[in-house]
């Protein structure tokens, strides 16, 4: 067994996060665990972002790099069944 600890908060929040546990058919402590991995996924993809942005303005940057979002031939990709 995992070792435990108690953790004080409001009771409102205690209430928020109870009602979030029974609508997902999880603990509190699973409420709490799926908020942090989602949170740090967030911060991840907000990092690949600010990282990705720097490459676009990067000279010589490979295109492999660019998110060429902005390339009016990729929307005809999938109309040609590639």
């Amino acid at each position: 067994m995992s070792s435990l600890t108690t953790v004080r908060m409001p009771r409102a929040l205690r209430d928020r996060l109870a009602i979030r546990a029974r609508a997902n058919d999880t603990t509190l402590a699973g409420t709490l665990e799926q908020l942090l991995d989602a949170t740090e996924e967030q911060e991840f993809w907000a990092a690949v972002r600010v990282s990705n942005a720097r490459v676009e303005h990067v000279p010589g940057a490979p295109d492999a790099l660019r998110d060429g979002l902005d390339n009016a031939d990729d929307d005809a990709l999938g109309a040609n069944g590639w």
